[in-house]
């Protein structure tokens, strides 16, 4: 019976040291809203800066111009978007949709791949996936987000990764491997704040829900 009550306390022991060595990083942490609700793939939500840092506005789409041929000849607009930031502080953006690596996730949560496309009400430029441009390239320069995405290829996996605890605030990374991440920053280019893999200034964000539309299907 005494071997068979240490066998029994042995184990608690056992049990008990396995679970003092978790920390939250071995767990699925879920990625809340400024609510305090948790990101669901059936659900869009306004992606904005982090309010306390009074820099700019939500994350939209940006237009990509080119110069027409010939002498004198005017910029037109051309698809896909880019992915920007608004320089307005009310300006809550464009609402974006998550769909998890994973097809039957349907919370979010930190460090899972990701694929992130804009809410297009519209029928001008149907390219609403966001991916890093010229993946794979060097990073020795600014690597732009743009609309041209298709989901799962590897230039359209993101993460996202806690920044503030108090806020719910968060950042994306750029994982295209497990074994490569970079930030996504912002970058000052051509008059736009532009989302960039690397190479800006940090961009922690929040997580606002759009309730104006109701709910729409996932990607």
């Amino acid at each position: 019976m005494k071997k068979f009550v240490l066998l029994i306390s042995l184990v608690h022991l056992l049990l008990a040291f396995s679970s003092a060595r978790k920390t939250p990083n071995q767990l699925l942490q879920a990625v809340r809203d400024t609510n305090g609700d948790i990101l669901r793939t059936d659900a869009r939500y306004f992606v904005v800066e982090d309010p306390t840092l009074k820099a700019g506005g939500g994350v939209t789409r940006g237009p990509w111009f080119e110069a027409e041929e010939g002498a004198g000849g005017n910029a037109k607009f051309v698809c896909p978007f880019q992915v920007v930031q608004s320089p307005l502080d009310a300006d809550k953006g464009v609402p974006v949709f998550f769909k998890p690596k994973a097809p039957k996730q349907v919370e979010i949560t930190e460090s899972i791949p990701l694929n992130i496309r804009f809410y297009n009400p519209t029928t001008i430029c149907n390219n609403t996936v966001w991916e890093v441009e010229g993946y794979p390239g060097t990073f020795e320069s600014p690597t732009f987000l743009s609309t041209n995405g298709v989901t799962g290829n590897p230039s359209t996996w993101f993460q996202i990764k806690k920044f503030n605890e108090e806020l719910n605030a968060y950042m994306f990374v750029f994982c295209p491997t497990k074994e490569t991440c970079s930030e996504i920053v912002i970058n000052y280019f051509d008059g736009q704040r532009r989302l960039t893999a690397r190479l800006g200034s940090r961009f922690p964000v929040v997580f606002i829900k759009d309730t104006r539309y109701g709910i729409n299907s996932i990607i």
